[in-house]
């Protein structure tokens, strides 16, 4: 057993779409999650090829037709796996839009309370992290520099956190538009209309 190197995960459904391998690059699009696991171990059992080496381009012509060969033979285990992914993004969306909803409905209530600092708390506190967050931009990008390479890494990660979930956060929070809910139901219905679509071409490749 080869375990899936997370740093490739993310250039392996590239490079495999690349080759045409449209059914071997759903199964690895995402997470190194369990489904993609045994594709792997699978591949190596059947194949010898390190699905590693995908995302390294270290492939020759030979072991492509391989792989070909594989996702032919194999089309209604990938097309299985394929679907668990699917179900899995869609279970997620779900949860994402929920847990949100959720969040609004309690300051909903927290607005109908006579407890003036129940009612502001949120807007207290959403002001104080973003405040927060763009004195930390400032602080990286003009009073930051010089210090050393541990100091420099400490710093992104903390910028990372702040821009992508923080504040992130906050705007989706307020500012989550119809817009953006239109784009969340669209992407459940491509996926769920994606996992249609694999249920007949599993279907049509059992009856052929």
């Amino acid at each position: 057993m080869i375990p899936l190197i997370a740093a490739a995960v993310s250039a392996i459904a590239p490079a495999l779409a690349k080759q045409g391998l449209d059914l071997l690059s759903g199964v690895f699009r995402g997470a190194a999650g369990k489904g993609a696991q045994e594709v792997a171990d699978l591949i190596e059992d059947k194949t010898g090829i390190n699905i590693n080496d995908v995302a390294d381009n270290k492939l020759t012509d030979e072991q492509w037709t391989k792989l070909k060969e594989f996702e032919f033979q194999y089309q209604s285990k990938l097309l299985e796996y394929r679907q668990q992914v699917d179900a899995n993004d869609i279970k997620s969306e779900e949860l994402s839009e929920k847990n949100t909803e959720n969040a609004r409905e309690l300051q909903r209530a927290a607005l109908t309370s006579d407890d003036k600092f129940a009612k502001r708390f949120i807007y207290f506190y959403a002001s104080a992290l973003t405040l927060f967050t763009f004195a930390f931009i400032f602080y990286a990008c003009f009073i930051s520099q010089g210090t050393d390479d541990h100091a420099n890494r400490t710093i992104d990660t903390v910028l990372g956190f702040l821009l992508g979930v923080t504040l992130s956060a906050i705007i989706q929070f307020f500012f989550g538009s119809s817009a953006g809910s239109r784009s969340k139901e669209e992407k459940l219905n491509s996926l769920t209309g994606r996992m249609g679509l694999d249920r007949v071409a599993q279907t049509e490749g059992s009856g052929s």
